[in-house]
């Protein structure tokens, strides 16, 4: 592109600089050039548009990606004692505290601002969803629906 601007300006500047009237070949010839030059500058213009759109798309895919995000827990499947948690054998009762029923943290979603954890009951295998909402002082949680399984 470069190398045809170029020469499309010389020849339109040096035009006038050799003779005194430019005979009519010579200008169909410096009426081709700039022609061929601006179909070029068009052409390179769609091109940075064209690629200009792509990362724009590929930005607005990762940032929805970034935004529902499920996470896993990879220790939810070993087993665990109850004196990590400083628990020897007793169960601890902590007023605001999630309910040892709901079982064990199998995962969390993040959707639309909303932090949702899910849980696995050891009893009978339901699935309890808990919003988790983190304060300035505290954290509180809210259940929002438990789904029994069933014997099939």
């Amino acid at each position: 592109m470069n190398k045809t601007l170029i020469a499309a300006l010389l020849l339109v500047c040096a035009g006038p600089l050799c003779a005194k009237e430019p005979s009519k070949k010579i200008k169909a010839e410096m009426a081709a050039l700039t022609a061929s030059a601006t179909q070029q500058i068009a052409l390179d213009a769609v091109q940075t548009r064209k690629a200009e759109q792509a990362k724009a798309a590929a930005a607005k895919q990762e940032q929805d990606a970034e935004e529902s995000v499920v996470m896993i827990d990879s220790k939810a499947d070993e087993p665990e004692s109850p004196s990590a948690y400083g628990m020897e054998g007793e169960d601890r009762m902590v007023p605001g505290g999630l309910p040892s029923s709901y079982g064990q943290c199998k995962g969390v979603i993040s959707d639309a601002g909303r932090n949702i954890m899910i849980f696995e009951s050891l009893d009978d295998g339901s699935l309890s969803f808990v919003q988790v909402t983190a304060g300035k002082a505290n954290v509180s949680w809210k259940l929002i629906d438990r789904i029994p399984r069933s014997a099939d």
